[in-house]
């Protein structure tokens, strides 16, 4: 079973709501139990396995890192303690999203593939631990920087937009 991380786009009063009422996570996030899902809702994205090696990227660090660099992995607010995949879901304000919005902006590809380490990565056990392949066979960074293309346009849309963000695994 893999770790997906899942980014959802919220008004600020949702974002409040769901802080104020935490048990109704599972319905904003995943609707009716009977409904059946075909295709992601409009306003998420999901960054596959590659949010735990963009972080590393983004912060140089496995765990740790800068705000609003880390948002990621961590910092936000987190709703309640229900479990929706692999823990709890975090909320990001729209002001939060904004400072995410900057600070990658300011992040070239170049700089990306100056930060990649695949030992430096697998030491770290940054997941999905696939960084040391031969990139001939398996285009690791080339991966990386695929989802980073699609977290930039995301985020960029989401502050447009004045909307914060649901992050969570699942």
């Amino acid at each position: 079973m893999s770790m997906i991380c899942v980014l959802r786009q919220a008004e600020e009063s949702e974002i409040k709501n769901l802080l104020a009422n935490p048990d109704q996570i599972s319905e904003f996030l995943f609707g009716d139990e009977d409904e059946e899902i075909e295709e992601r809702p409009k306003g998420e994205i999901d960054l596959d396995k590659a949010w735990h090696g963009l972080h590393y990227l983004f912060t140089g660090s496995g765990e740790e890192g800068d705000v609003p660099l880390c948002y990621l992995l961590t910092d936000g607010e987190v709703i309640g303690d229900e479990d929706v995949g692999y823990g709890p879901a975090r909320a990001l304000l729209p002001s939060e999203i904004a400072a995410f919005n900057t600070a990658l902006s300011e992040i070239t590809a170049d700089d990306l593939r100056k930060r990649f380490n695949p030992k430096a990565m697998m030491k770290q056990d940054i997941y999905p631990t696939i960084w040391d392949r031969d990139p001939k066979e398996d285009d690791a960074l080339g991966y990386l920087l695929e989802y980073y293309d699609i977290l930039t346009g995301f985020v960029r849309e989401t502050t447009n937009a004045n909307k914060g963000l649901i992050v969570f695994l699942s």
